[in-house]
C-alpha cells in the first residue's frame, strides 16, 4: 500500500532517522533527495542543470570556486585564484565595457585592432562575436596580450595561421580617447613554506618551556 506524502518541508533525513516513523520530521522528509531542490512550501523540484562558462584565468595555481548571494535575485560565483578574483553571473563572466575588434591578422601570435584598447602585456580578453571560421577559433575564450605595438594594436596568444582571413566582429562601443588605467596592486607569490604553530603547555605562557 502506498501512502501518500506532499510535503518535504523538511527535507532529507538523517540515516539515524530511517526508521522513526514516530518523529514529526520523518512524515514530512525524503529518505534521500537527489538533484532536486526543497521549495519552502513543501514541494520538490529539479535541480537547474549546469554549463561550461570558461576555464579558470590561472590553471598552474590553486583556485576555489566561492558562491555568493548578494539578494535574493543577485547571485555569484567567485574564482578566487592567486593575485585575482573574477566574478560569474548570469551564465557567464562579468566583463568590462566591450569594445569592437576591427582588425585580426592571420600569425602564430594574431594581432587585433581596437581603437585605444588601453590594455597591457599581460592582461586577459575575453573574445566574441568574431564572425566565419576565425570565430570558431577565437569566440568564447579568455586570450593573454602578448604585446602592446601601439594605442590601437596588440597581439594575443592565439594562432590563427590556419583560420579564414578577418570579415568582422559584432558588438561593442569603440574609445574615443585613451582610456585612464590603474595599475594593479602587485601581490607577492604564495610562499612554500608553512611554519609550525607554536604550542603551549599550560601556565599562560603562551610558549614553549622546559623544565630544568
Amino acid at each position: 500500500m502506498r501512502i501518500p506524502q506532499v510535503n518535504f518541508s523538511k527535507g532529507e533525513l538523517a540515516p539515524e532517522l530511517y526508521g522513526r516513523f514516530d518523529v514529526d520530521a520523518w512524515q514530512s522528509a525524503l529518505r534521500q533527495a537527489r538533484n532536486v531542490i526543497v521549495m519552502k512550501y513543501g514541494g520538490v523540484t529539479k535541480r537547474p542543470g549546469t554549463r561550461l562558462v570558461g576555464t579558470v584565468i590561472n590553471a598552474g595555481q590553486p583556485t576555489r570556486l566561492v558562491p555568493f548571494q548578494f539578494s535574493m535575485t543577485q547571485t555569484y560565483v567567485l574564482e578566487m585564484g592567486q593575485g585575482y578574483m573574477a566574478p560569474c553571473a548570469l551564465g557567464g563572466r562579468i566583463l568590462e565595457g566591450e569594445q569592437p575588434i576591427t582588425a585580426i591578422t592571420n600569425a602564430a601570435n594574431a594581432r587585433l585592432t581596437i581603437a585605444f584598447h588601453g590594455f597591457a602585456v599581460g592582461d586577459l580578453i575575453y573574445i566574441d562575436g568574431v564572425a566565419d571560421g576565425m570565430g570558431a577559433v577565437l569566440n568564447y575564450r579568455t586570450w593573454s596580450v602578448t604585446a602592446v605595438i601601439d594605442a590601437n594594436t596588440l597581439t594575443i596568444n592565439a594562432d590563427t595561421t590556419t583560420c579564414p582571413a578577418f570579415s568582422g566582429c559584432t558588438g561593442g562601443t569603440a574609445n574615443t580617447s585613451p582610456p585612464i588605467v590603474v595599475p594593479p596592486p602587485a601581490v607577492p607569490p604564495p610562499s612554500s613554506t608553512t611554519l609550525a604553530p607554536t604550542v603551549s603547555y599550560g601556565g599562560g605562557l603562551g610558549s614553549n618551556r622546559q623544565k630544568d
